[in-house]
C-alpha cells in the first residue's frame, strides 16, 4: 500500500491527439488540464487535447485501465504509448526536487499536481520527438557514410520522404505542445513558478526542447546537401546525355558526308 505522503506518477503519451469533448463533461481543472477525477481505488487522473494522460496516486495497472478507457477517443495512436514515471512527496517545506529526483511538494492542491502531470506529459512528448529524430539521424547515416567513401548518398526519391517524415513528426508534435513554454495555470498561480522552474530543471524540458530544434537543423542541412548533390548528379547526366545526343548527331553527320 503506498504510504499517503508518497505518490506515484505515471505519465503515458498515447496518441497525436485526445478527443476531449467526449471528457469535457467532467470539467475542465485548471487552464489546457482535463480532470479526469477520482479514479477506481484510488489516485487522480488527469488528460491533456494533445494525446497525453497521467495519473497521480494510482497504480501502473490503474493508470493503463484509464488509458484503455481513453483510446476511443484518440486520434492517431502510437503502436507503443511512451510511458515515464516519478514520485512525488507530499508535506515537504518547500516545492522543488530533491537529489532522488523525487519531486517536492508542500500539499496536494489541485493546481500543484496538475502542474506536475503537465510537466510529466510534456516530458513524454519529448522523448517521443528524441526517438523520432534519432530514427531518422539513424537512417541518413547509410547516406552520409557513402558521402564519406567519395560517393553519392542516395537517390532523392528515397531521401525526401526521410526527410519529410522527421519534419512532419516534429511539426505535428510542436503544434500540439510547446514543450518549452511556461503553463497558463502559472497565470492564476503565480507563487508556483518556483514549482514549475525545479520541474522543468529536473526534466530538463528547456534543454531538450533546444537539442531537438539543433538536431531537426543538422537534420535540414543534411538533407540540403543530400539534395543538392542529387540535383548536381543529375544535372550531370543531362548535360552528359545532351553532349552525347550532339556527339551522335556530329558524328552520323560527318559519316554522311565521307560515305562514298
Amino acid at each position: 500500500m503506498t504510504e499517503p505522503n508518497n505518490l506515484p506518477v505515471h505519465a503515458f503519451l498515447l496518441a497525436e491527439r485526445l478527443e476531449s469533448r467526449a471528457l469535457e463533461r467532467r470539467g475542465p481543472l485548471l487552464p489546457g488540464v482535463l480532470s479526469l477525477g477520482e479514479l477506481p481505488g484510488g489516485g487522480r487522473g488527469f488528460a491533456f487535447r494533445w494525446g497525453a494522460v497521467v495519473t497521480i496516486g494510482a497504480s501502473l495497472d490503474q493508470t493503463k485501465a484509464l488509458a484503455a478507457e481513453l483510446r476511443p477517443h484518440l486520434q492517431g495512436p502510437f503502436d507503443t504509448p511512451v510511458h515515464e514515471v516519478a514520485d512525488i512527496i507530499i508535506g515537504a517545506a518547500e516545492d522543488g526536487a530533491d537529489e532522488a529526483g523525487r519531486i517536492l511538494l508542500r500539499d496536494a492542491s489541485p493546481a500543484r499536481l496538475a502542474l506536475v502531470a503537465k510537466a510529466l506529459a510534456k516530458s513524454a512528448v519529448l522523448t517521443e520527438q528524441e526517438a523520432t529524430l534519432a530514427r531518422t539521424l539513424d537512417r541518413l547515416e547509410a547516406p552520409l557514410e557513402r558521402l564519406r567513401r567519395g560517393r553519392l548518398g542516395m537517390p532523392t526519391r528515397l531521401i525526401v520522404p526521410l526527410i519529410g517524415e522527421a519534419i512532419a513528426a516534429r511539426a505535428r508534435s510542436s503544434a500540439r505542445v510547446d514543450t518549452a513554454a511556461k503553463p497558463d495555470l502559472l497565470w492564476d498561480h503565480p507563487e508556483l513558478a518556483p514549482l514549475h522552474a525545479a520541474l522543468a530543471t529536473e526534466w530538463e524540458l528547456e534543454e531538450r526542447t533546444e537539442a531537438l530544434a539543433g538536431k531537426l537543423e543538422m537534420i535540414r542541412e543534411i538533407s540540403e546537401t543530400l539534395l543538392d548533390l542529387a540535383e548536381t548528379r543529375r544535372s550531370r547526366l543531362l548535360e552528359l546525355a545532351v553532349v552525347l545526343l550532339i556527339a551522335t548527331e556530329v558524328a552520323t553527320t560527318l559519316y554522311g558526308l565521307i560515305r562514298p
